[in-house]
């Protein structure tokens, strides 16, 4: 237990690595989290105490705290300074903050299973060099302006549009536009969480979900996934017991299984919400990659009294560098959403919510949707087919509906993180699924990506991993 600051003092920052300073900083103060010599509730140093203390600007203790709090490890009170987490078994994926890697001079050599970007060569350069050259023409210098921080209002007008073919009936004033889920995420749960409230979660579910929930100091408790949905029995025991503020789900391709609840579960899902007197956040960022004849339909579509919050990020689905998603947010939480937002990062890039509304407008997202699909169904097929030819014997997984991934189930003593340490040293990279559980992580799981190789690298890179579980 850290009595002093002598366990701060021991830390050591080299300029030299490839990794920023408050990374390292946030690594280390990690570290004595997780094994125990800073316990819960702990007081950390003042940051221009322990800045001084390590010789770094304060910006470096800044973030670092930051980070720390992002993922759950500490907690801020306000005028009282940042204090040590109850931890919850974190997972080894969170060793580094959100969107850091550690640098890897090669990483582009390697067959890539693990992103679930967008490949840039399934984008038109040439409807985006339209929209961008038609809003400038149109909007001229005020493209640049500065937008209200709710969002470009013509845009929010759009999507009202877009969605009532989906049969979500809103109105602009309850879009928020964010730039990208993770920040929709994060928004939702500073606005409903405090330290001590209960979240509900898929188990296995999206890593940056529960970071954004630890670092309100929420207590997530998790529900089974079943093959098409949310164990429901177990979600209304757990709902009865822990009475959750916000239910995070995401019923349409679910990430990671690829799983799509049933038109029963979702109904039942959003009268135990009800019931219960809890809000659904539904992240539904995949289900434009819906495979299957019939659209599946969100649980927005089910809800009449403004108890489920929608997200869906675009950057999936339009380029991945443009930072854009909206929010469909209950007229009561709307003010605190706002402010929020604002303090976040005041608004939105306006010149890309001009493009995105230029693109509704104009019929180039239906265009752009539709070649999207299609190329991506190819290669979803086509990975299918790869799976049962290379692993066919070896794994076994649920067909998903839809999305960028398969979620493999290894045979018994084969361990997920020994695999993909293997296969990086052959070149491939793959995702273990222990990064997808909030405790008690999963070592037989791997979860990989079709979306950033073609064919060709898909079956070379589906054969080395063939080869490696069979070996094991």
């Amino acid at each position: 237990m850290a009595k002093s600051d002598f366990d701060f003092v021991s830390i050591q920052l080299k300029p030299e690595k490839d990794l920023p300073l408050y990374v390292q900083l946030y690594q280390q103060l990690a570290d004595l989290i997780r094994a125990g010599k800073i316990v819960e509730n702990y007081r950390l140093p003042a940051i221009r105490k322990l800045a001084q203390s390590l010789e770094v600007n304060p910006g470096t203790v800044v973030n670092a705290y930051k980070e720390l709090e992002k993922n759950g490890f500490i907690y801020s009170k306000l005028g009282s300074g940042s204090y040590v987490a109850k931890q919850e078994q974190l997972s080894e994926s969170f060793n580094l903050p959100l969107g850091v890697t550690e640098v890897d001079d090669n990483q582009a050599d390697y067959l890539d299973l693990t992103t679930v970007s967008l490949s840039p060569d399934l984008v038109s350069v040439k409807d985006f060099q339209t929209a961008i050259d038609q809003v400038l023409k149109t909007a001229g210098s005020y493209a640049f302006s500065a937008q209200e921080s709710q969002g470009y209002y013509p845009l929010r007008q759009a999507l009202c549009s877009e969605l009532a073919k989906s049969s979500i009936y809103t109105a602009p004033q309850n879009v928020q536009i964010i730039s990208g889920a993770q920040q929709g995420i994060d928004i939702i749960a500073r606005t409903l969480l405090k330290h001590g409230d209960t979240v509900l979660v898929e188990n296995p579910t999206y890593p940056g979900a529960l970071a954004a929930f630890r670092a309100c100091g929420a207590k997530i408790i998790d529900v089974k996934m079943t093959a098409d949905g949310m164990d429901i029995e177990e979600a209304e025991t757990k709902i009865r017991l822990y009475r959750p503020k916000l239910i995070y789900t995401m019923p349409n391709v679910q990430n990671p299984t690829g799983i799509t609840y049933s038109k029963a579960k979702k109904r039942k899902l959003l009268g135990l919400a009800r019931h219960y007197g809890a809000y659904i956040l539904e992240d539904d960022s995949l289900s434009g990659l819906y495979y299957q004849t019939e659209n599946t339909k969100p649980i927005k579509t089910y809800d009449q009294d403004e108890r489920v919050i929608y997200i869906l990020s675009l950057s999936k689905l339009f380029m991945p560098g443009l930072r854009l998603g909206y929010l469909l947010v209950p007229t009561e939480l709307l003010a605190r959403v706002r402010t929020i937002k604002h303090l976040a990062d005041i608004a939105t890039s306006g010149l890309i919510q001009r493009v995105y509304d230029y693109y509704l407008r104009n019929g180039l997202w239906s265009k752009h949707l539709t070649s999207l699909k299609k190329s991506y169904q190819q290669r979803f097929e086509y990975c299918q087919q790869l799976l049962e030819k290379q692993l066919g014997k070896q794994v076994s997984y649920q067909l998903p509906q839809g999305g960028l991934t398969f979620w493999l189930k290894l045979p018994v003593n084969v361990s997920a993180k020994m695999v993909a340490q293997k296969a990086k040293k052959q070149g491939v990279l793959v995702t273990p699924g222990q990064v997808f559980y909030a405790r008690q992580a999963d070592d037989s799981h791997l979860r990989i990506s079709f979306a950033g190789v073609d064919e060709q690298q898909a079956k070379e890179a589906l054969t080395i991993l063939g080869q490696i579980i069979k070996a094991e």
